[in-house]
């Protein structure tokens, strides 16, 4: 049994078009490029049997792409995972959100690119990125907050200010080539700490 024949279809379309989008663009892939890839007959219009349309194909690989970064994210540590350090748990979680947006970038320059033909799918990236991140992050630092881990503050607007943080910092290396201001990754994610914890 050859390997396609194990993935469905539907699957090695779905794949196929996620590199091909990733590399070329949306405007730069034919329909027949990517039936070439899924191991499909280039031009037979196999991939119509699974989706309506190239637009149709992208938002399903970018649903797919943040379903799958949906169902892996990683809260980092407890503190009673670092021996009751909150300074080393949300340092260890900060780096991890830094290394987690180098692992969205394809996904996030796809959506960058291709915005205008994403439509609700658009809304789901940012409902699942966004607004559950803020949202199940924000949880957290209360719970802390409650344990009297960290000062109290608006739970909210510290998790929204910390993911702009990171996130602009992270847009900055990756569009600029280089930190703002020449800020080290360790001094942004020590800041951040002392943010969080207090000095």
């Amino acid at each position: 049994m050859t390997l396609t024949a194990k993935v469905p279809t539907r699957e090695r379309i779905l794949d196929a078009a996620w590199d091909l989008f990733v590399r070329r663009g949306y405007a730069g892939t034919t329909v027949a490029e990517i039936e070439a890839e899924a191991s499909l007959s280039a031009g037979s219009g196999s991939l119509y049997r699974h989706f309506s349309s190239k637009e149709e194909l992208l938002r399903a690989v970018v649903d797919r792409e943040v379903e799958r970064i949906d169902d892996a994210r990683d809260m980092g540590p407890e503190p009673s995972e670092t021996g009751g350090d909150v300074r080393v748990a949300l340092a260890l979680e900060f780096q991890r959100r830094l290394d987690n947006l180098r692992r969205l970038h394809p996904l996030i320059d796809l959506v960058r690119r291709e915005h205008e033909h994403l439509g609700p799918s658009q809304q789901h990236l940012g409902d699942l990125l966004v607004e559950k991140n803020v949202s199940v992050r924000s949880q957290r630092l209360a719970a802390w907050m409650d344990a009297g881990a960290i000062p109290r503050r608006d739970p909210e607007a510290l998790t929204t200010t910390i993911l702009s943080a990171l996130t602009g910092y992270h847009l900055a290396v990756e569009f600029f080539g280089g930190p703002p201001g020449g800020l080290r990754e360790q001094e942004l994610i020590s800041t951040l700490v002392d943010l969080v914890a207090g000095t």
